[in-house]
């Protein structure tokens, strides 16, 4: 499928198309450009914002400056109403921040995903494509922004930013707003304050396994990846502990291994055929189904119906 009618028949969640139009009326000069018109139009009729529209409207906050495009983060989170979104700023720390994220991102934007490490005080996050081409860097700055203004909701605290190149180096602040070529922003660093009072360092934010035990970790992790070779050793290794570890934890938790890895990648689907109009056998590939027959076998076996009907019915149609 060519490129431009993949990025039509993915979209974005309208709060995320909804918070960048605000921040271009607010901060822009002149009146709005077709992009911006665009987005105001099918905001207007409910209609859904293409993925690609939704890039030519971030070119155009990108292009306001810095502030902008931050303010746009902070709009998202001023009055959401989805409640996926809510429920976002309601964690108690950091881990609950991230591990909430998962599952909020793919319903959020189809095209990228993120890759985060979070340690005590600082986040870094690396933007990544999932089934679209590769983030450009005004997509990426706007992701930053989201994340800016959830991590300053959670924590409380003032957060500074670094935004980094693919290989991981540490950007100029206004580099990427320089006139010319400049290096492309793939991912950033967010750090704050993680002390807590006069009584010095808080305690370390635990990784998500600790937030969510180590099966729900397990569903995090595999969810970034849905359609890798997932194995139990290798997912026991990328969370640090034994397989055997691992494996008991999902003893106690009353499910296996084999039945979570196939419950997260029916929920990518799941979102993946609401949330688009890409192929059946695209979907299948990219949540890790071996083809189009087994993706529909499995739809048919959780929702009683298949990704064709599952879909009509998201849109509001009917057999």
């Amino acid at each position: 499928m060519p490129t431009a009618v993949r990025e039509m028949a993915r979209t974005v969640h309208p709060e995320l198309a909804g918070a960048a139009l605000a921040a271009l009326l607010r901060h822009g000069s002149g009146p709005l450009g077709p992009a911006g018109r665009t987005v105001r139009r099918l905001l207007a009729a409910g209609a859904p914002v293409p993925e690609g529209v939704h890039r030519e409207l971030l070119g155009a906050l990108y292009g306001c400056g810095r502030e902008a495009v931050s303010d746009a983060g902070r709009l998202l989170f001023e009055r959401p109403r989805d409640p996926l979104l809510r429920a976002l700023m309601t964690g108690d720390d950091m881990a609950a921040l991230i591990a909430r994220a998962r599952p909020v991102e793919l319903w959020l934007h189809v095209g990228h995903r993120t890759r985060t490490v979070l340690r005590p005080g600082e986040l870094t996050v690396s933007h990544r494509r999932y089934l679209g081409g590769d983030p450009v860097s005004a997509e990426s700055v706007f992701v930053c922004a989201v994340h800016t203004a959830a991590v300053a909701a959670v924590t409380g605290r003032p957060v500074e930013v670094a935004l980094l190149a693919a290989d991981g180096a540490v950007l100029a602040p206004d580099a990427p707003w320089r006139p010319g070529p400049a290096p492309a922003v793939r991912g950033w660093r967010l750090r704050w304050d993680d002390r807590v009072g006069p009584h010095g360092p808080a305690r370390p934010s635990a990784a998500g396994a600790s937030a969510t035990g180590l099966p729900g970790a397990a569903r995090e992790l595999i969810a970034g990846e849905p359609a890798a070779d997932w194995r139990l050793s290798a997912v026991a290794a990328a969370l640090g502990v034994a397989p055997r570890t691992l494996q008991r934890s999902f003893t106690r938790a009353g499910t296996t291994f084999q039945a979570e890895l196939a419950a997260v990648r029916l929920d990518v689907a799941g979102h993946l055929v609401r949330r688009t109009r890409l192929p059946l056998a695209e979907i299948a590939a990219a949540a890790g189904f071996t083809d189009h027959p087994h993706l529909t076998r499995r739809f048919r076996e959780h929702h009683g119906c298949g990704p064709a009907e599952f879909r009509r019915r998201g849109a509001g149609g009917t057999e």
